[in-house]
């Protein structure tokens, strides 16, 4: 293996492990996610205000259509990294995020007061996720259409 092969390699090896840790931590969000919609925020739904059950509908929507946005987008990378998808395809609409309106919160801190402490945990670290997924698909498609 010459120089200029072994240069190419490490951006790639630092690359898929970035998006390793990415995908994990997406991962464990979607199964926390999960385990607290199905049981602690199903219990902690019940003493809510008709105000503040109505909002926990809303963010929990929020939560995981934001989730199934990030997760798809990740599977989408995956497969660019492991060459099932070229480049190319992978700008098609649908290989990209499509709901930042609705996974981006609108939302004033008063009203997410109303809800259970586990679901806006839930809500600040997707939503932390989920902007750094917005700003790498952004980059991706300005680099696709630099290059």
């Amino acid at each position: 293996m010459g120089p200029g092969e072994q240069q190419s390699r490490v951006p790639q090896a630092a690359g898929t492990i970035f998006f390793s840790r990415t995908y994990d931590e997406a991962l464990r969000l979607v199964m926390e996610a999960r385990e607290y919609l199905l049981g602690p925020g199903r219990i902690a739904v019940r003493d809510l205000s008709s105000e503040g059950n109505f909002r926990y509908a809303t963010e929990s929507l929020r939560l995981t259509t934001r989730l199934t946005e990030t997760m798809s987008w990740l599977m989408f990378q995956r497969a660019v990294l492991e060459g099932e998808i070229s480049p190319e395809e992978a700008q098609a609409d649908e290989c990209h995020l499509q709901y930042q309106t609705t996974c981006l919160p609108d939302a004033d801190e008063e009203e997410l007061e109303l809800l259970p402490a586990g679901l806006i945990s839930l809500l600040e670290r997707s939503e932390a996720l989920y902007r750094r997924i917005d700003r790498l698909d952004k980059q991706a498609i300005a680099s696709f259409r630099d290059s």
